[in-house]
């Protein structure tokens, strides 16, 4: 069931001004997802000149709860594959159907662009969500854990 209260926007112009907190609560946990997601954004890599390249924000009740990303894979560059990236939840949105919310729009971009997904699972829990999701446990690629294919 998707949460009413969860609304998906592709990121494209402008980042949200209230990034800056998540980019702490997450530097706070120990992850660099977000620092990762304005790097790049500062490259261009979202300006929307290459649509495989694509960043969502992903607000609940008006407020930004989480940010993920689908680009080529950087670390395998198979022409059929692109990976989920930068995927941060804030931690008081964390089982409310954001994260499943966020992934489903991160894979249907994926998908869409396209056969093969990968990514690589932060640790045990992020594991289990993404397999949840329908992500396989994979060591064949170059620094990936899981692997979809359509």
């Amino acid at each position: 069931m998707i949460p009413a209260s969860v609304q998906i926007v592709r990121l494209s112009e402008a980042l949200p001004g209230d990034l800056s907190a998540l980019q702490e609560e997450a530097a706070a946990e120990g992850y660099r997802f977000v620092e990762g997601v304005l790097e790049e954004w500062d490259a261009g890599r979202y300006a929307g000149t290459d649509e495989r390249s694509a960043l969502f924000a992903a607000y609940r009740n008006g407020a930004l709860a989480a940010v993920g990303a689908v680009t080529p894979d950087p670390y395998d560059p198979a022409p059929d594959l692109l990976r989920i990236r930068h995927v941060y939840v804030r931690p008081g949105c964390r089982r409310e159907g954001v994260g499943r919310v966020l992934a489903g729009a991160l894979i249907q971009q994926g998908l869409a662009l396209a056969p093969r997904l990968s990514l690589n699972a932060a640790d045990a829990g992020a594991a289990a969500f993404w397999e949840a999701m329908g992500f396989r446990p994979d060591s064949g690629g170059t620094r990936r854990s899981h692997l979809l294919a359509r």
